[in-house]
């Protein structure tokens, strides 16, 4: 059972998304490593689990997983695309040659992950390449609106993958 407790008073989505943001400023010009799980370089899920973990470190084992594991972690909801927020998920699941891919929303317009063409950065949703893909949107359950309505600072979930 994982107990998430944030490193701060609170986070919510938003702060999920700045913390993303400030991870991207601190890597800047590192280039994309396949299985990069730090600062030297990442992968698109070792950038995923490195902004969760320092926002939320003693579930950091909990976020050690790959794109399929967020897929179907019990730690995360699925979100409609019309209500993705910033801090949610966005994940393109493997389709017609192409990989499973994963970053998180920042915006209304833009989200942001590590790909191996760019390392990590900002994308819009109406890139010519990512746009036209499969996109599924997840949200850590701690930052769902009946957890923040409920005010809660800390969830417990079950078994996760």
């Amino acid at each position: 059972m994982a107990n998430i407790t944030p490193s701060i008073a609170a986070v919510d989505g938003q702060g999920i998304a700045t913390k993303a943001t400030e991870v991207a400023q601190l890597v800047a010009g590192k280039p994309y490593v396949y299985g990069g799980k730090t600062t030297d370089g990442f992968d698109c899920s070792g950038f995923v689990a490195h902004v969760l973990k320092q926002l939320y470190p003693n579930a950091a084992s909990a976020f050690e997983t790959n794109v399929a594991g967020y897929m179907n972690s019990s730690l995360f909801e699925d979100v409609d695309e019309a209500n993705r927020q910033p801090g949610d998920i966005i994940i393109f699941p493997a389709s017609g040659g192409a990989v499973n891919h994963i970053g998180f929303v920042l915006d209304a317009d833009h989200w942001i992950g590590s790909q191996s063409s760019t390392g990590v950065a900002k994308v819009k949703f109406k890139n010519t390449y990512w746009g036209g893909r499969t996109k599924k949107y997840r949200r850590l359950k701690a930052n769902s609106p009946s957890a923040t309505t409920l005010g809660r600072m800390s969830m417990s979930f079950g078994a996760y993958a």
